[in-house]
């Protein structure tokens, strides 16, 4: 992280000026103001309260940072984070960066820095390079859940693995025809792996991928039910859906229910997550489950262990409902 001596030797001027600047106490003209604070910007200059707090004394304090509060599978992990956090005394600061939101990511970052968290944990936010190198600077440990983050320590499923399992068992069950919707083929770490792994599985059973079956979407009720809406209304609809969510699963229901078509008679359905929406929608979704309670309380021992930099692979399941 960028010291005030390094500031001020790029600046050529004194530590004291530059601390001067940074704290607006005066006694500088104001092009040294500029150079200063052009310089302390460059070198993503944070005031070291973070670093003074590890001196000092512990923080209790962890930062979670979540792309959408709205998407159901964010809940559960909130709340194991929590319930774990306050059965070791700690607290936690909760934060939206949105999704694909650079400024809003590093608004996040500021604030976790300026709170001065012990750790932060990630769920589902993917960095772009400047943000990484940012939180790299300012030497806050990470725990990424859902995602890989370079150089941060991560809880996820194997998604390959998964959508493979998730596919293989449709086919086993006596769909041929299975189609996967509501996924996002831009989303290296989670959408284009589940793709991957419904292909293999496709490929492995010796059925041709028929490429109108993928339908692409960002995870969401609305994908799903605009994906359901294309396929089922084709001249060659697929008898089973596997939707890359719970969210765009209950989509795909909600248009079947609207067209009067027979779940899982005509229509075999399965999710990805195993939400609290896979239990309330009917009839109940058979889907992947991921355990999310198991890795909220993982990342944060990781932070109190300061495990910071290991790799955790957890295992998921098929649950079997209602639904295939």
């Amino acid at each position: 992280m960028a010291t005030i001596k390094d500031i001020a030797k790029q600046a050529g001027v004194t530590p004291s000026t530059v601390s001067r600047v940074l704290n607006h106490a005066g006694g500088y003209n104001e092009a040294t103001k500029i150079k200063v604070e052009k310089i302390a910007a460059s070198l993503h200059y944070q005031k070291n309260e973070y670093a003074s707090n590890l001196v000092g004394k512990k923080s209790n304090l962890i930062g979670v940072i979540i792309t959408d509060s709205k998407s159901s599978f964010a809940s559960p992990i909130i709340d194991s984070v929590e319930d774990s956090a306050y059965q070791n005394g700690i607290r936690i600061l909760l934060a939206h960066c949105g999704q694909n939101d650079p400024q809003r990511l590093r608004f996040c970052l500021d604030l976790m820095a300026g709170q001065k968290v012990t750790g932060i944990i990630s769920v589902a936010v993917q960095f772009d390079n400047d943000n990484l190198n940012y939180l790299n600077s300012m030497q806050i440990p990470l725990i990424s859940l859902n995602v890989s983050v370079p150089d941060h320590g991560s809880i996820k499923i194997d998604d390959v693995q998964a959508a493979y399992d998730g596919t293989k068992f449709l086919i086993e069950s006596g769909y041929q025809k299975t189609a996967l919707v509501g996924v996002d083929s831009n989303d290296p770490q989670t959408g284009l792996q589940r793709i991957t792994g419904y292909r293999n599985a496709m490929n492995d059973a010796n059925i041709p991928v028929n490429n109108d079956y993928i339908v692409e979407g960002d995870f969401s009720f609305d994908a799903g039910f605009k994906a359901a809406s294309k396929l089922l209304a084709s001249s060659n609809p697929p008898r089973a859906i596997f939707a890359a969510s719970d969210d765009a699963a209950a989509g795909v229901l909600s248009y079947a229910y609207d067209h009067n078509i027979k779940i899982p008679a005509e229509l075999a359905v399965l999710g990805f997550d195993n939400s609290h929406v896979a239990q309330i929608v009917t009839p109940a979704l058979t889907t992947i489950n991921q355990p999310f309670a198991k890795m909220g309380q993982l990342a944060v021992q990781k932070i109190i262990n300061k495990e910071f930099n290991e790799d955790s692979i957890v295992k998921y399941q098929i649950l079997k409902r209602q639904s295939v």
